[in-house]
């Protein structure tokens, strides 16, 4: 499991490019030994009652459309999105990509988020936006919205440009509550080879009881030793360091006013310091230590 915000940090920063859009590049072929489209596929899938009326039709249907909260139950008012839209995926890498490729992201069935029932009306306002430039009616989904749209982006190897990334950023890193912040999210399974982007360790810190709420350090260090990125969290939080280029890492956790003592992250109890090998674009994730009281130090006296 990841957050929104480390998957985010995985991708590759750069403006859109490619040639002009061409839809007609994405193709749609029949799903399955029934005959049914993708676009019958996901309407019946979704469905709340999907018994069929016939081949590829639902009896008695009824939809709900999580973007704009509508109860649907008139299939003209109904129509299926792409999680991220073609176009945006054309010119996020898309266009570079086989056509067997492009197809298997038009038609992908494998997930609940790739494929989307909604209102049509909805579909028509958003486009081919990004979150830069449309966010869901219904402000409580835009947590899910800005998550499902990265995810599909991480499966994909697709890129994010500034305005988007900031936006996405934002809403995942949302500091009125830690709701969105640490929402875990699970990691993709990755279409595209090899992976491009950054990669990310995450993980959690936990501390006897007692121990004073502070910050502790988090220090991720390269083959050579080196210092590369390094963040501070509170004890019994989750922490991230992200933007790491691919390469064997250890990681350090520094106690400093918390009352627990300097430690190497180890994959065995009282073990040696474990390397972590990532490579482009993957998540470490499960980096958790438990930190020691420090030899004499005192619990917190209670106030009165």
């Amino acid at each position: 499991m990841t957050t929104g915000k480390a998957l985010l940090n995985t991708l590759v920063r750069q403006a859109p490019r490619g040639p002009e859009f061409d839809e007609s590049a994405f193709e749609y072929p029949t799903v399955g030994p029934d005959g049914c489209t993708t676009r019958q596929r996901v309407i019946i899938d979704g469905a709340s009652e999907n018994t069929l009326a016939s081949r590829c039709t639902v009896r008695y249907p009824q939809w709900v459309s999580v973007w704009d909260a509508n109860v649907l139950v008139d299939p003209d008012d109904v129509d299926v999105a792409h999680m991220v839209p073609l176009e945006e995926a054309w010119y996020s890498g898309a266009w570079a990509w086989t056509a067997k490729q492009r197809r298997d992201f038009a038609n992908d069935l494998s997930n609940s988020y790739s494929l989307r029932v909604l209102t049509a009306s909805t579909n028509a306002e958003r486009g081919s936006s990004d979150p830069a430039r449309w966010w869901p009616t219904i402000d409580g989904y835009r947590c899910n919205y800005a998550a499902e749209w990265v995810w599909v982006k991480a499966r994909w190897n697709l890129t994010v440009d500034s305005a988007e990334y900031e936006a996405l950023m934002t809403e995942l890193d949302e500091a009125d509550s830690n709701y969105c912040r640490d929402k875990p999210v699970y990691v993709p399974d990755l279409d595209l080879s090899p992976g491009r982007g950054p990669a990310s360790i995450i993980g959690g810190i936990g501390a006897p009881s007692g121990t004073l709420y502070s910050l502790v350090g988090v220090q991720a260090y390269d083959a050579s030793h080196a210092l590369v990125r390094e963040t501070r969290v509170r004890v019994e939080g989750n922490y991230e360091l992200t933007g790491l280029p691919p390469g064997n890492y250890t990681v350090k956790f520094l106690g400093g006013s918390s009352g627990t003592s300097d430690q190497w992250y180890s994959d065995l109890p009282g073990g040696p310091r474990t390397v972590i090998s990532l490579k482009a674009g993957s998540i470490a994730s499960g980096i958790t230590v438990g930190m020691i009281a420090a030899p004499g130090s005192e619990p917190p006296v209670p106030a009165r």
